[in-house]
């Protein structure tokens, strides 16, 4: 019966549709939002999309969400992939990579030349080109004190890593069009290995489009997890495809990441893409708005005010508004399944991070862990007695104070990043009211037709109501009809033929004056025959 239930309800509304189509007086009623919203209420899968600008978290924040490192996730400008994470049983996660063509890179290197101010290069597929490109990119890194430290040197960050994804992926990238493989062409054996591929900086610079499949709850029931290209990406049409799944009538709910947190305003791109969001009837109020990168408030009280006048003055009438440190919030979730013997994660969790001299570099979750543990504020003093030292490098304090503090740090880490108490709250509208608010939705779009319909057939009943029931009388009624109609009949042909009469009278009726022209012709042709015929004489007829 449950399988049966939304086929059902479609055949119901389908039926009201036409009911109304059926009514001449009822076919100006606008059926577009019935239908979008049926569409929504029966469908097998719920879209959830990421959008936002680049920089602002939203690949870090569903890592954070799911627990998982599955997106690439770094400072500055990433290309314009696109990533769907879909609901897979544990024995079969699997992922599928799309690689973008040799035409749209040059194009993603043409436009970041054109940021950095370096020279469009002529063919990337000249060694010595890219080799020019990445000199300049890593003078540009160089002046600019670090690729994080700048727009300019993170984007200088961005072209280099698309050049060394299409050096190291030659062989997959066509000229023209976009290549698919599954993880068992890479020779991979698990989402894991799968996923560490593409999260490569250089290898997702070349991917146009990634599709996880894996196991987690917040995936069941046909939700779609889908991450976009910043709106404001260096390439036009990238920025252009995340304001076309907003508008898709496929995407069901938004999770709107924005960098006021961090920036302190809404950029032209922010306040343009939540017009893009108005626009679609079938988001509705299905958006979740996320100011990421919040602990950067914690260190500036200006930049904290400006950002709780800004929620309060635009988003105090939005019942969906969160908080949260996605980087704080993933990290912190998974150093927590950590201990000592592995340095709390620097030696599993952040991966290799020897540099090419041998000197260990410090992760950037590190350095704002320390912050956090000495200028944040969050953390109770009577509860935590925390020093960080100045003669300690970032990851020798790091894992000193983790060895003092233990768990109850990090799980205070955890609550302040806000990512617990965003996850529940997702959690809670996908499995609880997620469908009762697409019904409550496709209600309240059938209630005025409804209501239509309802006024049209009391008006109706009202009329047979006033015909009379018995037999006689309706004879009676009918016969007073059918006489009424005679005498209308007959004054209407004798008001014709008074009219006809008239109009000979006068002359006025040409067809007359024509036949008795004809007529008159035809009586003079005759007489003239008979004037011609010669007259006989008695004595002739006598004979």
């Amino acid at each position: 019966m449950t399988q049966l239930f939304p086929y059902q309800m479609q055949g119901q509304v389908e039926s009201l549709l036409q009911l109304l189509h059926d009514e001449p007086t009822l076919r100006v009623e606008d059926t577009t939002s019935v239908q979008s919203a049926l569409k929504k209420a029966i469908s097998p899968t719920f879209e959830i999309v990421f959008a936002g600008a680049f920089s602002a978290g939203k690949s870090m924040l569903l890592n954070a969400l799911l627990e998982r490192e599955l997106l690439y996730s770094a400072e500055g400008h990433a290309t314009g992939t696109e990533c769907y994470i879909a609901y897979a049983e544990p024995n079969d996660e699997r992922v599928i990579l799309t690689f973008m063509s040799e035409a749209e890179i040059r194009e993603h290197a043409a436009a970041l030349c054109w940021r950095l101010g370096l020279m469009t290069p002529a063919n990337i597929n000249q060694p010595e080109v890219i080799n020019q490109l990445r000199q300049e990119c890593t003078v540009i890194i160089h002046n600019e004190g670090g690729e994080s430290k700048s727009e300019l040197a993170k984007q200088a960050k961005a072209l280099i890593l698309l050049l060394e994804g299409f050096e190291t992926n030659r062989d997959r990238i066509h000229t023209v069009n976009n290549a698919t493989y599954s993880m068992e062409q890479f020779d991979f054996s698990n989402l894991k290995e799968a996923a560490s591929y593409a999260r490569r900086g250089s290898n997702s610079a070349v991917l146009k489009r990634i599709e996880y499949y894996c196991n987690h709850s917040l995936l069941q029931d046909g939700n779609i997890l889908i991450d976009t290209p910043g709106i404001d990406a260096p390439v036009q049409k990238d920025a252009e495809l995340t304001y076309r799944k907003i508008e898709d009538s496929d995407t069901s709910a938004v999770v709107c990441v924005l960098k006021a947190a961090s920036a302190g305003d809404m950029t032209k791109e922010e306040t343009q893409l939540l017009e893009k969001m108005r626009s679609n009837p079938g988001i509705r109020d299905h958006v979740f708005y996320v100011f990421n990168r919040i602990d950067e408030s914690w260190y500036n009280t200006q930049l904290r005010q400006r950002l709780d006048d800004l929620i309060n003055s635009q988003f105090q009438n939005s019942p969906r508004v969160y908080k949260t440190s996605g980087l704080l919030g993933f990290y912190g979730s998974q150093i927590k399944q950590t201990s000592g013997l592995e340095r709390f994660g620097l030696d599993s969790v952040f991966g290799d991070i020897k540099s090419l001299d041998g000197q260990e570099e410090t992760p950037q979750f590190i350095n704002e862990f320390n912050r956090y543990c000495a200028n944040s504020g969050k953390l109770p003093p009577n509860k935590f007695r925390i020093s960080v030292n100045s003669y300690e490098s970032p990851n020798e304090n790091y894992v000193r104070i983790l060895a003092e503090q233990g768990t109850p740090l990090i799980e205070q880490l955890i609550e302040d990043s806000g990512i617990e108490e965003f996850r529940t709250a997702i959690t809670r509208y996908l499995k609880e009211e997620k469908r009762p608010q697409l019904f409550k939705n496709l209600a309240d779009d059938l209630q005025p037709l409804c209501i239509s319909l309802r006024k049209y057939y009391i008006a109706v009943k009202r009329d047979l109501d006033s015909q009379p029931s018995e037999i006689e009388a309706m004879k009676a009624r009918e016969v007073e009809r059918l006489n009424q109609q005679l005498q209308q009949v007959g004054d209407e042909f004798y008001q014709h033929i008074e009219k006809e009469v008239n109009s000979v009278v006068t002359n006025g009726c040409a067809a007359f004056e024509d036949n008795f022209r004809k007529l008159q012709a035809r009586m003079i042709r005759r007489l003239d025959e008979l004037l011609d015929i010669p007259v006989l004489s008695v004595s002739e007829i006598n004979k």
